[in-house]
């Protein structure tokens, strides 16, 4: 058997006995939900906020996090994007709280403001919040997803 065979033999070996590891009987997906959403002084033009998301693991083993990128769309606008690193290992049956600062995109952020201008007396919009989280071992990473709605009033808490 040619060398190239037998090396394209053993890496998709490997991918599939990789894969199949993820795989665990009695595993839970854990879920995310948007905490807390405020807006935090900034140095420049650009508004900041401060994101707390938090990860719930109905697991009995603990969910290591090394890292996590996310976004934020608001009425399909994808407004906040960021990246956080460090993060604290989710322990078995248990959640933990992550607070994350984020910028937002002014391109999408005028594009969503021009949205909302059409309808001034609306007071709720949709946001849909993706996270992609870092676990570190073979299925490595994670993504959730939330879904939701806010309202421009608990904004100016």
């Amino acid at each position: 058997m040619p060398s190239h065979r037998r090396l394209f033999l053993a890496t998709a070996a490997a991918l599939l006995l990789g894969g199949c590891a993820g795989v665990r009987p009695g595993y839970e997906r854990p879920s995310l939900m948007l905490d807390s959403f405020r807006a935090i002084p900034s140095e420049g033009m650009a508004p900041r906020f401060a994101l707390g998301l938090r990860v719930v693991n109905p697991n009995s083993t603990p969910l290591p996090l090394r890292g996590m990128s996310y976004n934020v769309e608001f009425e399909g606008y994808r407004v906040i994007t960021g990246v956080a690193g460090n993060l604290e290992t989710v322990p078995a049956y248990g959640e933990s709280l992550i607070e994350v600062e984020a910028g937002v995109d002014l391109i999408s952020g005028l594009r969503l403001f021009n949205n909302l201008l059409q309808d001034p007396q609306r007071d709720r919009f949709g946001y849909n919040l993706r996270a992609r989280l870092d676990t570190g071992g073979i299925s490595r990473f994670l993504v959730l997803e939330e879904s939701g709605e806010l309202s421009l009033a608990s904004l100016q808490r």
